[in-house]
């Protein structure tokens, strides 16, 4: 049985993550977020408190994204920029690793991190860490799904969307070192646009929970005519 438009819009964060975005910018994506009804809006933490006034009333989570989209801020500017976007309204929080410390080897500093990141959103927000698989090899792809799924992260989430796009490879890597069942898969990147049936795939076939993409509510809408052309 096919997934209704509600199902299918709640596997879509909808991010807009431009430099060049004005307040009203912001407040119209966060209104399409809303009308499209995704699973949540996501803008850098600046804009926090906006998108938490545009999307109070609704189901859809209030999306913040730390240390954005490098990484390479210190920890403790990461929980820092943590607890302020909870204080200001955010139920869904992304942050990036820092991947050099990985590639390093500095396992302790990643789980320092990734359980920081935990331990300040448990109980008030969704958790999940963004791994920017490009430059990882497939071992560290695995050693940080495992990182991730002792510390009890919602989501292990492939990347950015500035730098590369996660293979189909890497993508069922993250999905076969997942351990705990809390622990859920999220897919971004480069292109920004997904097509519908694209997304169909990993949704149905590869395991995926969750999709970043800018495109979310023109998806939802494709989908909804898909299903309303499928039922002449």
């Amino acid at each position: 049985m096919a997934m209704t438009v509600a199902e299918y819009a709640k596997h879509f964060d909808m991010a807009l993550h431009l430099q060049s975005s004005t307040e009203e910018t912001i407040r119209e994506h966060a209104r399409m977020a809303r009308e499209a009804g995704v699973a949540a809006c996501y803008t850098n933490s600046f804009w926090t408190p906006v998108v938490a006034e545009e999307l109070k009333g609704s189901d859809v989570r209030v999306g913040t994204a730390i240390s954005f989209p490098y990484g390479c801020t210190s920890t403790a500017m990461k929980f820092a920029e943590i607890e302020e976007g909870l204080d200001l309204g955010a139920t869904a929080v992304d942050m990036v690793l820092n991947i050099g410390k990985l590639r390093d080897g500095d396992i302790a500093f990643v789980r320092n991190e990734v359980e920081g990141l935990v331990e300040r959103t448990e109980g008030k927000a969704i958790s999940k860490l963004i791994f920017e698989v490009c430059y990882l090899s497939d071992e560290e792809i695995a050693t940080l799904t495992h990182i991730c799924c002792d510390a009890g992260i919602d989501y292990v989430k492939t990347a950015t969307g500035s730098q590369g796009f996660p293979t189909e490879s890497q993508v069922k890597i993250m999905h076969e070192n997942i351990t705990n069942p809390k622990t859920k898969l999220k897919v971004s990147g480069v292109p920004r646009t997904f097509t519908m049936p694209a997304t169909l795939w990993m949704i149905e076939k590869m395991g995926v929970s969750l999709i970043g993409t800018r495109s979310a509510a023109k998806l939802v809408k494709q989908y909804a005519n898909y299903l309303a052309e499928s039922e002449k």
